[in-house]
């Protein structure tokens, strides 16, 4: 009698470390994949701040006016006489603020804040010309 009460608490305590065990893991693989959400969004972040930088070197034109490399116009919306480049730095400042936003939504840290303020430090010049006002913005 006394060997089956053993065997009987043997397998009462085998089936708490086996459940135990099945817990442990389950909170294992939560974290494991809290951990690759959080890796992707870092990464996400970094190729998007990446791309922007990647565009300002390709558009050094577009992206600081205070460089003074081309002659911005924001009265008659031209660059170096040219509607069609305006509308590329447009675009181009569109972008930037997109992928800003994108950035803070993935990873609103404030080391990413403070590269974004100093990115957005000269194509926040585009919201102060008319134009807005043309399309129905303040």
């Amino acid at each position: 009698m006394r060997g089956s009460r053993l065997w009987q608490n043997a397998d009462t305590l085998a089936a708490v470390v086996t459940a135990i065990a099945a817990l442990v893991a389950l909170l294992y693989a939560h974290l494991q994949i809290t951990e690759a959400r959080r890796a992707e969004r870092k990464a996400n972040a970094n190729e998007l701040w990446r791309e922007t930088l990647r565009l300002g070197f390709e558009n050094p034109k577009l992206s600081d006016p205070s460089l003074k490399l081309a002659e911005f116009d924001y009265d008659k919306l031209t660059i170096d006489g040219s509607r069609e480049l305006f509308q590329k730095y447009e675009i181009y400042v569109d972008t930037v603020l997109n992928a800003s936003d994108e950035i803070l939504e993935i990873s609103p840290t404030e080391p990413w804040r403070t590269s974004l303020r100093i990115q957005l430090l000269h194509p926040s010049r585009l919201f102060a010309f008319a134009s807005l006002q043309a399309v129905g913005l303040p």
